[in-house]
């Protein structure tokens, strides 16, 4: 009897601890996908290498603080843990945000929102592939109705006059949702040793540092006094917000589910973005955002029932 007591304590502890996993990747991609929008306010404002790596040191400076308190854990950064996170920095952050970045100057915001849509079947083919993780009937069916919820949104919920972007945007904004799923791979395959805040620290300072030799060619052509005051709180608010908060709550929940249901939580992140748009920009809200809404949510849950 007391065993039969002690597993199941042991699987009510299991399951707290997935929730809350699940509930630290929603709110990561929610704050992703406000990236969205801010990164639409700095691609018309700062050149895109430039606007990352300003980004990269807002994240730096706010970051450090909580890392001094954990600079012991550096001890264990060994050869894997370092590589798996240059591939976490390469693709996750300084492919993403250049990929979006150049696809937001040359496509729609809709077209974005329609290839972002991708991310719960892109990430559930790479768990598949790369970490040998089976999809289930449930998560199956939640990925399909997220997949459809968001396309939905992001179809049937824009008037025809919007416009669909071009091909070359449309194509790095693919590469961009490919990286963001990527990130996910490599952070469970490092095994899990190392923090989520030392993680953190580590993929910032190494993308700054690759970024720093393309953003001082945009500072070349580029005079730093032409920024405004929402260049500048957009500049801090995707280092501090949508980098530091962002992957220090994705890092943490990622371990702690599957990348199924990681996959399906990216849902979120063109969810915030459209529902944000509509805040921020003025974007119309349509009957077919609040369908698309609901099969999303819909989607996380019965992906993770």
């Amino acid at each position: 009897m007391s065993a039969d007591i002690a597993n199941a304590a042991a699987r009510s502890g299991r399951e707290r601890d997935e929730l809350r996993g699940l509930g630290e990747v929603i709110l990561a991609m929610a704050l992703a996908g406000s990236s969205v929008v801010v990164g639409k306010l700095l691609a018309v404002r700062i050149p895109v290498f430039l606007s990352v790596e300003l980004s990269l040191c807002a994240a730096l400076v706010a970051i450090l603080p909580a890392q001094m308190a954990r600079r012991k854990e550096l001890r264990l950064l060994g050869r894997r843990e370092l590589g798996y996170m240059f591939l976490q920095a390469l693709f996750g952050i300084v492919l993403f945000r250049a990929f979006t970045l150049y696809g937001l100057h040359l496509t729609s915001a809709l077209s974005a929102g329609v290839i972002t849509s991708a991310a719960p079947a892109i990430m559930a083919v790479l768990a598949a592939v790369a970490l040998k993780e089976k999809l289930g009937r449930g998560q199956a069916l939640g990925v399909g109705l997220t997949v459809a919820g968001l396309l939905l949104i992001n179809l049937w919920g824009h008037g025809r006059a919007e416009g669909t972007g071009s091909l070359p945007g449309n194509l790095l904004v693919l590469a961009a949702t490919v990286c963001e799923a990527l990130l996910t791979v490599f952070r469970k395959s490092s095994g899990g040793r190392i923090g989520s805040i030392t993680n953190t620290t580590v993929l910032v300072s190494m993308s700054a540092v690759m970024m720093l030799p393309f953003a001082l060619l945009d500072l070349r052509a580029f005079n730093p006094s032409r920024i405004d005051a929402v260049g500048w709180i957009s500049v801090l608010y995707y280092g501090a917000v949508a980098t530091v908060i962002a992957y220090i709550l994705w890092g943490h929940g990622a371990l702690r589910i599957s990348a199924n249901r990681t996959g399906i939580a990216t849902a979120a992140l063109p969810l915030s973005a459209v529902v944000l748009s509509a805040i921020v920009l003025g974007e119309p809200l349509r009957p077919a955002h609040v369908a698309g809404c609901a099969a999303v949510v819909a989607g996380i849950i019965m992906g993770n029932i």
